[in-house]
């Protein structure tokens, strides 16, 4: 009997080729042998394929109570025929009748079996782990009992030295009694007291008592009023990093956040625009063209639609989303992508940089709805003049931060809301990184019922 294998595609490719992921949410394309099924389970509309011998290590070393899962998919599937999909795959790879492949494939909306469900990219998930787990807590192993803390910042586990922030600015170190101006936010991060947070302008209070009804977060927060900001001491970063933030959004909630971060004189910007709800905007420092601007409402370019802010006009703790996490990376050759508290990339950026010699645009053939995917063009247009500074849609150029609640003179559009956390990292953590990274923050900080 031939080799039979299974292929998975989530999405179309975004950036460099991935060879592991921790959530399972960035793997696109993925082919496994079927001979290397070590069990399959059923939930409730899904199954679960574990396989042996299918991730990137041959050995491993690890700490007592550690273990490195299995790779593992789970694929959905028609409520009450569970069993009868996990049957036809065995029977699949049990017969000799030529097939070899077993596809399935949420682009095209097609699957070798008739009970798969394969509509949208959460449909699929690929998990092919690189860290290990501790086996009682199922979490991500934070090491042995003397380095276990080494790595953990603001009770968020970034996994490695490496990948410690420069700027971290948590509800831990957030300085002041409840309701009163903020005076002193102190920085957990690498860059130390000299990127203290400790002036202000504009109200921005201390929230220590207060509940999640009024901040939509569970721990101490800043509460910025509108026109308000705190001086970030200078930060420059050249090439790669990592941001991550977390909003509350409380009361009857808000139509858009605005302008989150920058630097004095609004050349860097970001991360939305206000006024308008799910969109993703951001420029660098030396630029001074129109910044790019992605609508995460789509499922363009492998994202997943996601709306923010929720505009449901409700109080009750659950009924709405009340906390935002949010993860932006840019890779070392100028993508840039957006995590939202799910982990998935819900917009992707590509690179235009001074060097570029084309760019990407992408044209709405076919708008999404509640049952059906959108259908785009993408277009790649030659460019033959010298790309300037002015130029729209810009992803080079450094991350200068300055300021947090505002960027540039112009703080009418600032943001005006709760924040309990800040941070920045010197690098890029790469799509499995900054997808755990988004999860655990929303887990840390989100309102509880």
């Amino acid at each position: 009997m031939g080799k039979k294998f299974f292929l998975f595609r989530r999405s179309d490719p975004v950036g460099s080729a991935k060879r592991f992921s921790e959530s399972g949410l960035d793997i696109p394309i993925l082919g496994i042998p079927a001979d290397q099924i070590a069990f399959m389970t059923a939930g409730k509309g899904q199954i679960n394929i574990t396989f042996n011998g299918a991730g990137m290590y041959e050995g491993n070393e690890m700490f007592i109570g550690d273990s490195l899962e299995k790779t593992n998919v789970t694929i959905s599937c028609e409520e009450g025929k569970e069993m009868k999909l996990i049957e036809s795959i065995m029977g699949f790879v049990s017969k000799d009748d030529g097939r070899t492949i077993m596809k399935f494939d949420v682009l095209k909306n097609s699957a070798s079996f008739g009970e798969v469900v394969v509509e949208t990219v959460t449909d699929i998930n690929s998990k092919i782990k690189s860290q290990p787990t501790e086996r009682i807590s199922q979490k991500i192993s934070t090491g042995d009992a003397a380095s276990r803390f080494r790595n953990i910042v603001g009770g968020i586990n970034f996994g490695s030295r490496a990948n410690k922030p420069f700027l971290d600015y948590n509800h831990e170190l957030l300085t002041g009694a409840d309701d009163t101006t903020l005076t002193l936010w102190r920085n957990s991060g690498t860059g130390s007291s000299a990127h203290n947070l400790n002036n202000e302008t504009g109200t921005v209070t201390v929230q220590t008592e207060a509940t999640a009804l009024t901040t939509g977060l569970s721990k101490t927060c800043a509460k910025f009023a509108a026109n308000a900001f705190l001086n970030i001491p200078s930060v420059t970063i050249e090439d790669d990093y990592t941001i991550y933030f977390v909003i509350g959004d409380p009361g009857v909630g808000t139509n858009s956040f605005g302008a989150l971060f920058g630097d004095d004189n609004g050349e860097t910007l970001g991360f939305s625009k206000e006024g308008y709800g799910s969109l993703f905007t951001m420029r660098h420092d030396g630029l001074d063209g129109k910044p790019f601007e992605a609508d995460t409402d789509t499922d363009e370019n492998g994202s997943v639609r996601y709306n923010f802010p929720d505009k449901t006009r409700t109080t009750e703790i659950g009924s709405r989303q009340f906390c935002y996490a949010f993860v932006i990376r840019r890779d070392k050759d100028f993508n840039v992508y957006l995590h939202n508290h799910e982990g998935e990339i819900v917009a992707f950026v590509p690179a235009f940089t001074e060097k570029s010699t084309s760019k990407t645009t992408t044209k709405i053939k076919s708008k999404p709805t509640e049952k059906s995917k959108g259908i785009y063009e993408t277009k790649s247009t030659p460019i033959a003049s010298k790309i300037t500074a002015g130029a729209t849609g810009r992803t080079d150029g450094n991350l200068f931060l300055q300021r947090l609640g505002t960027a540039g003179t112009n703080i009418t559009s600032s943001f005006s809301g709760t924040l309990a956390r800040f941070g920045v990292i010197k690098r890029d953590i790469g799509d499995g990184g900054a997808s755990q990274l988004a999860k655990n923050l929303y887990s840390l900080y989100k309102p509880i019922l």
